[in-house]
């Protein structure tokens, strides 16, 4: 049986417009591409407690910020900045 890899044109073109592009993709993935644009890393803080979450979504390539912010803000996590990194984590 043959299949077809048809990818999303807007998804594999997406670094052409300074984006990183995720269809339901893990946390610590999306947090690893982003991290390859990033001059300040984002880190997952318990990570085996966030590996379960799913990121969709087009986000800026470079803004740690901006995606630290998105992904607390859509997983209910908290942010913070330390050492010159982003740090996400669940609440206490």
């Amino acid at each position: 049986m043959v299949t077809l890899d048809r990818p999303r044109i807007d998804q594999v073109t997406a670094w052409k417009r300074s984006e990183v592009v995720f269809d339901d993709v893990s946390l610590p993935e999306a947090v690893t591409e982003m991290n390859r644009y990033n001059r300040e890393p984002i880190v997952l803080v318990d990570d085996a407690a966030l590996s379960r979450l799913r990121v969709s979504g087009s986000y800026r390539a470079g803004d740690s910020d901006g995606f630290a912010h998105a992904a607390a803000t859509l997983h209910g996590l908290l942010m913070r900045r330390v050492d010159g990194r982003f740090e996400l984590l669940r609440p206490q």
